[in-house]
């Protein structure tokens, strides 16, 4: 009797033991994640702060370069952009074109980053006729965790305009559409709106604005007329394989917002 009560014993220690492991495991794994990315947002947190400093004996008038401390500590440091009212509110990077997607897993100290930076897609920069910012599609509504809330037309009505802050200017841009894509091959004969980017003739202009309009999953009256420069917001999207989820904007330089 004494022998079968210890086999008993054995039967419920070892898948105890395993549960146990696999616990320790996971919340192993979960602090190895959550703790580089606390760290990320840490500084993040803190590069907002600096570039809200400014010193009230500067002149209105003038442009005021509110970013060198940011561009000191990282040269790759190309724009700040701002969504009023949301989340999104981070600095942007663009790096090489031999390695347009630097940032993709890098943090703004360029070490490992599971949620990356936001940065400029390859073939274009701010000051193209059209260009790309790509970032992850966090759960915690970080990077780009709160774009795909434009798909919601009141939100998107709210949320109409973007503050991007360069080193030599401020700029507005003003939401157009929101859409559904997705990474296609190279051999697919479709509209593939990360390739309208760089600079822009004006029949490709038109025909852009006219396929993304048709697109979008939300209806707003205004479009972009030529040559005003165009601004795609993208991440990832679940509806599909290799999905995007994509935001088009134009620049005003306005802040209306109606």
């Amino acid at each position: 009797m004494q022998r079968k009560n210890k086999r008993n014993a054995w039967f419920y220690l070892i898948p105890a033991s395993i549960l146990i492991a696999a616990l320790v495991f996971s919340s192993a794994r979960a602090l190895l994640v959550y703790l580089p990315q606390r760290r990320d947002q840490n500084n993040l947190d803190r590069l907002r702060q600096e570039i809200q400093t400014g010193d009230p004996a500067e002149s209105t008038t003038a442009f005021v370069n509110r970013y060198e401390s940011v561009m000191a500590q990282n040269g790759d440091f190309a724009c700040w952009l701002k969504i009023p009212d949301s989340s999104i509110d981070y600095p942007v990077m663009k790096s090489s074109e031999d390695d347009p997607e630097f940032y993709l897993r890098r943090s703004f100290e360029k070490e490992y980053s599971f949620a990356g930076c936001l940065f400029i897609g390859g073939g274009c920069n701010l000051d193209s006729d059209s260009f790309i910012i790509y970032g992850h599609n966090m759960d915690t509504d970080t990077m780009f965790g709160e774009l795909d809330r434009y798909a919601d037309p009141d939100y998107a009505l709210k949320h109409r305009l973007i503050q991007i802050g360069t080193p030599t200017e401020d700029r507005t841009y003003r939401v157009f559409a929101a859409f559904q894509s997705r990474i296609y091959s190279a051999d697919e004969n479709v509209f593939k709106y990360y390739e309208q980017i760089g600079s822009l003739d004006e029949l490709t202009y038109r025909d852009t604005v006219t396929q993304i309009r048709s697109m979008s999953m939300i209806d707003l009256a205004d479009a972009p007329q030529y040559p005003a420069q165009l601004l795609f917001l993208s991440t990832c999207s679940y509806h599909t394989k290799n999905g995007r989820f994509v935001v088009a904007a134009y620049r005003t330089d306005t802040d209306d917002n109606a």
